[in-house]
């Protein structure tokens, strides 16, 4: 049996992680990092909380068996705010990396994005690239980085260009095919069953695997 460490438990992807992990019989403690208390109670859940404003201050000395992280906000949820951004998108989820790798965690899986590149021009883009980069550097024994397009399924908050984007990917979707079809929309329940079955599942695979639309529907269907 195994300790599963969810960090963003409370976004979209997350959320339906914490679900689907708290049904599996594979996993026996299921510990979320949070900076609040989440009102949800399961004989399976910890919470982990942050003392204050630094999430990784939660973290303990504690055996975890695999690590999925959801870690991610958005400009607008951040006013705006490059800096804020980056220590979200980036600095949090290399720092959790960092300890993954000093606690010997066998297995890390990120939530990314297509177009991840630490030169790219693209600020979402480079940020994305650099949070990659800096992980893979750690050495982690194992390492799944995924790069969904864009996400459909049930959101807290409403996003208007998502939701535009979404019904424009969903028109074309039928176009995309061959190397296109990593830009297909991806269900998040999808993109969650993959990322819980990629932890759970040892392979021999390497060390680094990303995984686009095609990789994520295998894994998710597993």
């Amino acid at each position: 049996m195994k300790t599963l460490l969810l960090a963003g438990a409370t976004g979209s992807t997350g959320s339906r992680v914490l679900a689907l992990a708290l049904q599996d019989d594979r996993f026996d403690k299921v510990i979320v990092l949070v900076r609040k208390s989440l009102t949800l109670r399961h004989a399976k859940l910890e919470q982990w909380m942050a003392p204050g404003d630094d999430l990784l201050a939660a973290l303990r000395n504690e055996p975890v068996h695999a690590i999925v992280c959801c870690l991610g906000t958005t400009i607008k949820a951040v006013g705006g705010d490059r800096t804020r951004f980056v220590h979200v998108d980036r600095d949090l989820v290399v720092g959790l990396g960092a300890w993954a790798a000093r606690q010997h965690v066998p297995v890390f899986a990120v939530v990314s994005a297509i177009g991840a590149d630490p030169k790219s021009g693209v600020f979402y883009s480079r940020v994305k690239g650099e949070m990659e980069a800096a992980l893979r550097a750690l050495a982690l024994p194992r390492l799944h980085v995924f790069h969904p397009s864009i996400l459909t399924g049930k959101r807290a908050e409403f996003r208007l260009g998502e939701r535009i984007g979404i019904a424009v990917m969903t028109l074309l979707q039928p176009l995309f095919f061959g190397t296109l079809a990593r830009y297909k929309p991806m269900p998040v329940h999808v993109l969650a069953a993959a990322m819980l079955n990629a932890v759970r599942q040892a392979d021999g695979g390497p060390a680094v695997q990303v995984h686009a639309y095609a990789e994520i529907k295998k894994l998710a269907a597993r």
